[in-house]
């Protein structure tokens, strides 16, 4: 493993330890915030699921670091993704993706950065700007990065933590299948209708999701999003993800097919934060 991506790694695996430590063995409430969301940061380790026969790769190991924090006019996302793909003939594909957003409480407004580098090379970096004109209205998004780039955003886009609140509200209400469009500025190929289809976790799986993470019992579902850019008339998705969803806004076991593999996100002790004091 090269220098750069060996201290990626250790970062990763030493805020896992940090992690580890900072819950108590006693459930605790995760503190809501103004939306019925609890802040919170978590490291998943990532592991290698499935890979089909003509994709040669033989395993797959890494980390992601997770923060969703509260403001008092909106909320930051930031994750730092390390993924390690070994392939047949013992070679090797390093990637570290490095995403932050901050969107406002009304979910008009959306600031969004995201590099990508891989084996030591930056392969892209995005950044830019967004906003809606009204709630349900269109909008677009303006990159600095690449300059001179703007996307049209239709009527009714959402930004992620709006359409996390949405998602869950309507997994509440059984409003399953449950689709709708949504732009985070990860990539140039969106915005994204993003179609869940939701069920009720068993009381068994989402009292395991809870004492994982040291809280106390709430509802929770196991949805999947299938991801279909507006750009592609493609009959299948981009990619799909199963998670458990916790009605906090709290993400347990995730699993992502991308096509030719699959990997898994498992979930260690989590840290909770505390809301602003506005």
């Amino acid at each position: 493993m090269d220098h750069s991506r060996g201290a990626v790694f250790g970062v990763l695996v030493a805020a896992f330890s940090v992690l580890s430590a900072a819950v108590p063995a006693a459930a605790q409430a995760a503190p809501a915030g103004a939306d019925g969301l609890a802040p919170h940061r978590m490291l998943y380790r990532l592991s290698l699921a499935s890979a089909s026969a003509g994709s040669g790769m033989t395993g797959a190991d890494g980390a992601m670091v997770y923060r969703f924090a509260e403001g008092c006019d909106g909320w930051t996302v930031e994750k730092q993704t390390y993924l390690r793909l070994r392939y047949e003939g013992n070679s090797e594909v390093k990637s570290t993706w490095t995403f932050v957003s901050w969107e406002s409480k009304d979910g008009l407004r959306y600031r969004f950065r995201m590099r990508h580098v891989r084996d030591g090379k930056t392969v892209e970096a995005l950044q830019g700007t967004a906003a809606l004109d009204r709630r349900g209205g269109a909008g677009v998004a303006r990159f600095l990065k690449p300059a001179d780039t703007t996307i049209d955003l239709p009527a009714g886009t959402l930004f992620p933590t709006q359409h996390l609140r949405a998602l869950i509200g309507a997994a509440r209400d059984g409003e399953s299948p449950f689709a709708r469009v949504v732009f985070e500025g990860a990539s140039l190929e969106e915005p994204e209708e993003i179609n869940a289809v939701m069920g009720e976790l068993p009381e068994r799986e989402r009292q395991a999701l809870a004492r994982a993470a040291g809280l106390d019992d709430v509802p929770a579902w196991r949805v999947r999003l299938a991801f279909f850019p507006l750009t592609s008339r493609a009959a299948v998705p981009a990619f799909e993800i199963d998670v458990h969803y916790r009605a906090d806004g709290i993400a347990g076991d995730m699993h992502q097919d991308f096509g030719d593999f699959a990997i898994d996100m498992t979930p260690g002790k989590i840290e909770i934060l505390a809301p602003p004091e506005c």
